[in-house]
């Protein structure tokens, strides 16, 4: 089975800063993926926060680069 976490990104050319927010929340995955014990509750909750924060990051990403050729196009 293929690991979201670990796959490369797919546009490695264009990196955003890291953010400590999604690191946080990467880990916890990883904890819970290690942890025999964690409920599967537990687990998909913080697979499904971890997804959300990498959506609207990629959304504040997009955001400005939309500002930036906006404005390179006065």
């Amino acid at each position: 089975m293929d690991n979201r976490l670990s796959s490369p990104a797919p546009h490695p050319a264009f990196r955003y800063p890291p953010d400590e927010t999604l690191e946080d929340l990467r880990q916890r995955v990883r904890r819970l993926l290690d942890d025999k014990a964690a409920g599967r509750w537990a687990l998909l909750r913080a697979e499904w926060l971890y997804d959300l924060a990498l959506l609207t990051n990629d959304f504040r990403v997009w955001m400005q680069r939309v500002d930036q050729r906006y404005d390179n196009s006065r």
